[in-house]
């Protein structure tokens, strides 16, 4: 992936949010420091959260072109490592033998909301500081991501998720079939 920018300072988050251009995930305050690998491997399962994500997607995705020979034993490594980092966060990455890995973000309400959800808390926003140009540009998106969402539920034949896949930046969608991408987490800059 690309290149680092330095560790940022810790900011008083109070609740859970991953900071991929720095490497840092914050939680109740606190700051847990990632290496870019492990980084880079959060990245890819929180973009593919409600699925399995294959090793050789990890691999690819931390790689690249670049793949050493030791790629997938030292993507074994730094998942045993975040798993550790991670675990008083409550997020939990499960291993599926023979086929990957899946990240459970079941224990952290800011993942699991829809993106929908959060334009109306935006809308709320607007609307209470009078900004009413951007509460009409709000719900033209909120519009959006409940068609979006809807047509993807129609597709799956109605069943209801209550988690819905992030927003894939770095990964485009190749089945038709994949969930509505909705949790943004910011680019690398």
């Amino acid at each position: 992936m690309s290149a680092r920018q330095p560790i940022a300072a810790p900011t008083g988050h109070q609740g859970f949010e991953f900071d991929y251009s720095h490497n840092v995930v914050y939680f109740k305050g606190g700051s847990i420091h990632l290496t870019p690998h492990e980084a880079d491997i959060l990245q890819v399962l929180l973009n593919n959260r409600a699925r399995t994500t294959p090793l050789e997607v990890l691999i690819q995705n931390v790689y690249g072109t670049t793949e050493p020979p030791s790629a997938s034993v030292s993507i074994r490594v730094a998942m045993h490592s975040l798993r550790k980092k991670l675990r008083d966060t409550g997020l939990k990455i499960k291993a599926e033998p023979r086929v990957g890995y899946e990240i459970d973000a079941e224990a952290i309400p800011e993942l699991n909301r829809r993106l929908s959800d959060k334009i109306l808390v935006a809308i709320n926003t607007a609307k209470a500081s009078g900004e009413h140009e951007i509460v009409a540009r709000l719900q033209v998106a909120y519009e959006m991501a409940e068609t979006r969402r809807r047509r993807w539920l129609a597709a799956r034949g109605g069943e209801q998720q209550d988690a819905i896949a992030p927003r894939q930046d770095a990964i485009k969608p190749t089945d038709p079939r994949d969930p509505p991408q909705d949790v943004i987490i910011p680019a690398k800059k």
